[in-house]
């Protein structure tokens, strides 16, 4: 817990900026504030029970300050003391609504700055990562993990630094006004309580794991059920992937049931400390007004002090178990954040944007590679594609062509063997300048839930709308977009599936113009349509590539 607690704060310091640091800070000014008022209002309360039960105004000596100007005692009756009280609650409350204000802005903006980073070191993973994960496990830890951190913030703010304030303040006053026995009273329930929150955090920490990894487990389910809607309708299988999620759900459920219960049986224990910290204090009170050595306005003061340290020592209990809860759902996104991202190499020389123009000669030299170790996707292989020219790459499924293009856009390496670009090793070229200098159509184009701009303009950043219709005139599909009701608005759903088969390829070969590349690769860009539209995308294919290096992959048979 300790090791992911530095993690976390490590990770979360990173990302303060100044607009956080100003607005948390004025806020723990705040919270301070409203501590110190909230501790001293009921001595007002009890000077003015004192002047109520005596019928007469109290007299507050002049301090030794004030001297040279007065030497008369203040005299404050028991409205005035009430109102004192009153204002005093009113302002702590009052104060408490603005530093909620400050807090609520400075978390928003933390999280903001949290979640862009987060998602920037995901988007940097490699891709060997991205090909096991579960789309929503790790929506759901990217979640949890944010959660986290706000649960944290919280405490640290609201209750941890408040509830220590208070305790100081309570203690002094109960020792300026009593007999020590109360002060020892105080004391006791402060240990007692902070052993029943210790022992209430090492009951919580497992059952918060388990329940933050099955749900977890059970987000995963439900994304991975939803992306695959269409197939589940052709199988008629909506019963069963239902029933799938609902085990998962009951899973969560169990765990959810036993951190409850772990929860609860903490309480009743801190309910056992509070009636007999408070009993104690109440009796021994009880036994001073009888003998006169107390009066009821002190017995009031008691009594409050003792129910008012109930509730931030209660506050505190809950904070240190949220924390525990927080922490397990920290855990996983820490985990998630320790793994390395993607290794930009170290360039053996500097390449101009120049380099990205043009057509570029790509070579592979004895490569050599594999996913796993003992299973050889690719082996000793080499070839040149020259500057300008069309080279075709066939080989049946599963022969390791997709691998070419990974190996190629490194988002893998090999694990013998050299790739080079216009002779250059790609392993010495920054990782963005190795990516922009080649466009790819895959087999399987996969769109944006977003209009037909945004996705063929994805290909170049800061393109114009001009530039997005010149390369989808290149594609063929210009006339086409514009008969749509929305035009170039019209939004393509998840993963471009209200366009057709050969409408989304173009799209992706639009978008690959658009990138004005070094060099096209071509992945078995037209095995899915028919004739006819594999036809027209084939003559797309040699427009756009014309003049151009370009490499294509086809599926064939081995003799």
């Amino acid at each position: 817990m300790k090791g992911v607690l530095k993690q976390a704060f490590s990770l979360a310091t990173s990302q303060v900026d100044s607009f956080v640091k100003v607005r948390l800070f004025t806020a723990l000014l705040l919270v301070l504030f409203t501590s110190v008022l909230a501790a001293l209002a009921p001595i007002a309360l009890k000077y003015a029970v004192d002047a109520l039960n005596s019928a007469e105004p109290i007299r507050f000596d002049a301090p030794a300050s004030l001297a040279m100007f007065t030497d008369s005692p203040f005299i404050v009756g028991p409205i005035a003391l009430v109102s004192i009280y009153l204002i005093s609650l009113w302002a702590s409350r009052s104060v408490g609504e603005l530093r909620w204000f400050l807090y609520g802005t400075a978390d928003q903006r933390l999280h903001r700055n949290l979640s862009r980073h987060l998602f920037g070191h995901v988007m940097n993973l490699p891709m060997s990562f991205h090909l096991d994960r579960k789309t929503g496990a790790l929506n759901q830890t990217l979640i949890q993990g944010l959660s986290g951190y706000s649960i944290l913030l919280n405490h640290a703010i609201f209750t941890l630094l408040p509830v220590l304030v208070e305790i100081l303040i309570i203690s002094a006053v109960l020792t300026f006004f009593f007999k020590v026995e109360f002060l020892l009273i105080l004391l006791a329930s402060v240990l007692a309580y902070t052993g029943a929150f210790i022992i209430g955090v090492r009951q919580i920490v497992k059952p918060s794991q388990k329940v933050a990894s099955a749900q977890i487990d059970a987000f995963a389910n439900l994304t991975d059920s939803i992306l695959n809607t269409e197939t589940v309708k052709y199988f008629t299988a909506e019963q069963h992937v239902n029933d799938r999620y609902d085990t998962a759900l009951a899973s969560s459920e169990k765990h959810w049931a036993n951190f409850y219960w772990c929860k609860s049986t903490n309480g009743l224990l801190i309910a056992l400390v509070f009636t007999l910290s408070l009993g104690s204090a109440i009796l021994l009170g009880v036994q001073q007004v009888i003998a006169g050595t107390m009066t009821i306005g002190d017995f009031v003061l008691v009594n409050a002090y003792m129910l008012q340290i109930v509730r931030p020592m209660e506050m505190l209990g809950a904070a240190f178990r949220d924390i525990a809860y927080g922490v397990a759902f920290i855990e996983k996104m820490t985990e998630l954040m320790a793994r390395k991202t993607e290794d930009t190499g170290t360039p053996a020389l500097n390449t101009d944007e120049g380099a990205t123009t043009g057509a570029g000669e790509l070579a592979f030299e004895a490569v050599t590679f594999s996913y796993l170790p003992g299973r050889l996707v690719i082996k000793d292989i080499s070839f040149v594609v020259p500057s300008g020219k069309t080279t075709g790459i066939v080989g049946s499924s599963g022969s390791g062509k997709s691998s070419l293009i990974r190996l190629l856009m490194r988002l893998y390496d090999p694990n013998d063997g050299d790739i080079y670009l216009n002779g250059t090793s790609t392993r010495n070229m920054p990782l963005d300048l190795l990516r922009r200098a080649i466009a790819i159509v895959p087999q399987d184009t996969v769109l944006f839930n977003d209009t037909i701009a945004y996705n063929i303009g994805f290909g170049k950043e800061g393109c114009t709308q001009a530039d997005i219709e010149r390369a989808a005139r290149l594609a063929h599909i210009h006339d086409k977009i514009i008969a749509m009701a929305d035009g170039y608005e019209t939004i393509v759903g998840e993963r471009g599936l209200k366009l057709s088969g050969g409408e989304k390829q173009r799209v992706s070969i639009a978008r690959a113009a658009l990138k004005q590349p070094q060099m096209f690769v071509f992945d078995e860009a037209t095995s899915s349509l028919d004739t006819k539209t594999e036809q027209g995308i084939l003559d797309n294919l040699i427009e756009v590539s014309k003049g151009m290096t370009t490499l294509i992959i086809a599926t064939g048979y081995q003799l």
